[in-house]
C-alpha cells in the first residue's frame, strides 16, 4: 500500500472514530502556507485538532512517536491559522491531539489516542 493511501486510510478510519465517539467533524486537510492540519473536530465545547499518524508496523516506533516537539510546534502554528480564518464558532477550550493507527496485517484498524499532547 503506497504511503499516501496508507495515510489516507488512517485517517479516514480516525474520523470515523471520532464521530462514533460523538464529536463533530469541522474540517479535513486543511492547508494553508505554514502546513497541513489533518483533522478538526469539535468534542462538546472543545476545538481539536487531531494530528493522524499510521503505520503497517512497529520497526521505527509507534506512529505516535512520530510526533516530536518540532511537529508540535508546527500544530500550535497551524491550530492558530485554523482560528484565525474560522472566528465562529467561539470554543471554550482548545487541544491538540495524536491518534496513531496501527493496521494489522488482515485486521481492523487499532487505535492509540493522546489527548493535549501540545
Amino acid at each position: 500500500m503506497a504511503t499516501n493511501v496508507l495515510g489516507r486510510y488512517g485517517e479516514n478510519a480516525a474520523a470515523r472514530r471520532l464521530v462514533s465517539l460523538g464529536w463533530h467533524i469541522l474540517d479535513r486537510n486543511w492547508r494553508c502556507a505554514r502546513g497541513e492540519l489533518d483533522i478538526v473536530a469539535r468534542d462538546g465545547g472543545c476545538a481539536v485538532f487531531v494530528e493522524v499518524k499510521t503505520r503497517r508496523t512497529s520497526m521505527y516506533g509507534s506512529a505516535v512517536e512520530a510526533v516530536d516537539e518540532r511537529k508540535l510546534a508546527r500544530l500550535r502554528q497551524l491550530a492558530a491559522a485554523w482560528l484565525e480564518t474560522h472566528p465562529e464558532p467561539h470554543f471554550a477550550e482548545i487541544r491538540i491531539d495524536v491518534i496513531g493507527v496501527a493496521i494489522p496485517p488482515g485486521g481492523a484498524p487499532e487505535f492509540d489516542h493522546l489527548r493535549a499532547v501540545g
